[in-house]
């Protein structure tokens, strides 16, 4: 929304002028310079549903077809959404990352969330909530899988209900796929590892 920015240029043109024909040209261009730059994000087609004043009030990312779909799916969202995402009450509430296609699906999936998430991750109730690292394709599938991860994770890893909820550690690709394998994690885990429900869970390190 752009009014408001310069109240005293309400009065240009009525009543009794100040300043000289100069400054008051130069106030109009400026206001002129201001307002595309707080245009309206771009909507994509089927998106911002059931209407946009309540999925995406106060959204200033540009969202893509099919997305943000619910209660304040979208509210205060900073960042560019993909096609089919951010689908679920407060899905993507407050979120300032980049977000891929067909991701980030399920009530408060990516509320919170300030990092990039590609393509099919991030599907399931609080799949990536307060999420920080980026994630990379088709990871952080289940309940709560990323809930407050801080690591940067890889493809195809950390699916399955609280696989990676407060990790810390970098994960690599095809890592931490099942039930709490990798929560809490604070160390690096490689490739192909930690696949078994618990295996390199470290409750320990969980957070008071």
């Amino acid at each position: 929304m752009t009014h408001g920015i310069f109240p005293g240029c309400a009065y240009l043109g009525k009543g009794k002028q100040h300043g000289s024909p100069t400054v008051r040209l130069l106030l109009v261009l400026l206001v002129g310079l201001v307002l595309p730059a707080t245009a309206g994000a771009a909507i994509g087609q089927g998106s911002c549903l059931p209407t946009e004043s309540v999925a995406c009030e106060d959204n200033t990312g540009d969202i893509q077809n099919n997305s943000c779909i619910g209660v304040d799916a979208c509210e205060e969202n900073t960042a560019a959404i993909g096609n089919s995402s951010c689908i679920g009450v407060d899905a993507c509430e407050t979120n300032m990352g980049a977000i891929g296609n067909s991701s980030c699906v399920g009530d408060e999936a990516c509320e919170n969330n300030t990092a990039a998430i590609e393509n099919h991750s991030c599907i399931g109730d609080e799949a990536c909530d307060g999420n920080t690292g980026d994630i990379q394709n088709n990871s952080c599938n289940a309940f709560m899988a990323c809930d407050d991860n801080r690591g940067d994770i890889r493809n195809n890893s950390c699916n399955g209900d609280l696989a990676c909820e407060d990790n810390r550690g970098t994960i690599g690709n095809n890592s931490c796929n099942a039930a709490s394998a990798c929560s809490c994690n604070i160390s690096p885990i490689g490739d192909n590892q930690c696949n078994t429900p618990g295996e390199c869970a470290q409750p320990a390190q969980c957070p008071l």
